[in-house]
């Protein structure tokens, strides 16, 4: 088997694939990367055994192309090893079905490679139940949803992004039970068979890195225990978590004492400033008093002295509230918002707090206060 490729599109090709890698595997062949030469191209494929990718190169961007078969090149170094390679056209040639020489007119490298018959046989098949998407919608419900992930294992479900979809209605959350982010979005059809999924958070995170912010459809293909996106070239394939997610619902309160309409942009800056001063580094707790049209963001530190930062606000309530949050956490909220102005929604010091787009009901972020005394 031999192939000669350009270094820029192999290059594309691995830095998608190699997402897939991890340092935490024990299985030795899912250290390597996949390539398997076919009649239309070669195909790239990588595995942890929980998320897959697998990368297709045209044969027409292919320079040369001898044989068929796979072989299974060690994924360590091999990247950087492609990048540093001195020239724009790279050679390949598999020698004694388990070694691989790698060849410029500069220089050249022999690697040992794995048995490809000792790899787990991943079936990436699509089944009649498509879903599709524009990328860049997809790439904006993630965006808008998984910075609200738990990274904490003691509860797993919450490591995930909760999909359902109910007949053309598709709704994504995540939550760490301190936080949440719930998405909306109309189909283009009705899906005939409802579904409830969790998406484990490493694989949603990677198909963010991987779609553009463009008009290409994602095709997304769901199973009994997995999920397949393919998009252009590049097919993602994931575990999906077992469990039933928790019902968020009744989390989101439906009428409130305060509807508070501010600039965004000038809300950021204020919260991010005052945490400067927050006692607490580790939730970076600042406090929001809000009396009339006056907002103010303040904090304390023993150490350092305190800060305050005014705003003004069209509010419906003209009595007071103070109440304090995580300004990471508000912070994160704000950062996925595309509108000029957002709407606070209050009840209470310890009810939480509800941010939304003014004009775009497809969102809704939630936190919950912190007690101070």
């Amino acid at each position: 088997m031999k192939w000669t490729i350009d270094k820029n599109i192999l290059l594309d090709a691995l830095n998608n694939v190699t997402r897939a890698l991890t340092q935490r595997t024990t299985i030795p062949v899912l250290n390597g990367i996949v390539f398997d030469l076919t009649e239309k191209g070669i195909d790239l494929l990588a595995s942890d055994s929980e998320l897959t990718i697998k990368v297709h190169i045209a044969d027409k961007d292919i320079k040369k192309k001898e044989g068929q078969g796979k072989i299974i090149i060690q994924s360590k170094f091999f990247v950087d090893m492609i990048k540093k390679m001195p020239t724009d056209v790279i050679d390949f040639e598999v020698e004694d079905n388990l070694k691989i020489k790698i060849t410029s007119p500069y220089n050249q490298y022999r690697l040992n490679g794995y048995n490809p018959l000792d790899y787990p046989n991943i079936n990436m098949d699509k089944n009649d139940d498509v879903i599709n998407l524009e990328a860049k919608t997809l790439k904006e419900i993630i965006n808008q949803t998984a910075y609200a992930l738990s990274n904490q294992e003691v509860r797993p479900l919450l490591t995930g992004l909760n999909l359902k979809i109910n007949g053309d209605i598709l709704e994504c959350i995540a939550t760490d039970s301190y936080r949440l982010a719930k998405k909306n979005l109309r189909l283009a059809k009705i899906i005939e068979k409802s579904i409830n999924i969790v998406i484990p958070g490493k694989s949603i995170i990677e198909l963010e890195k991987i779609l553009a912010d463009d008009e290409e459809n994602v095709e997304v293909y769901v199973f009994k225990n997995k999920i397949l996106f393919i998009y252009k070239n590049i097919c993602l394939q994931s575990n999906l978590l077992d469990g039933t997610y928790p019902e968020t619902s009744h989390f989101i309160p439906s009428d409130f004492a305060y509807m508070i309409n501010l600039n965004l942009q000038a809300l950021y800056d204020a919260v991010d400033r005052a945490a400067l001063l927050a006692e607490n580094k580790e939730k970076n707790i600042v406090k929001m008093h809000i009396q009339g049209k006056e907002m103010v963001i303040s904090s304390t530190s023993n150490e350092l002295g305190n800060a305050e930062e005014r705003l003004t606000i069209d509010s419906n309530n003209k009595d007071g509230l103070e109440i304090s949050f995580s300004s990471k956490y508000m912070l994160d909220a704000l950062k996925v918002i595309k509108e000029e102005n957002i709407l606070l929604l209050l009840n209470s010091d310890d009810k939480p707090i509800i941010i939304k787009p003014v004009t775009d009901e497809s969102l809704i972020e939630l936190i919950l206060p912190i007690k101070t005394y």
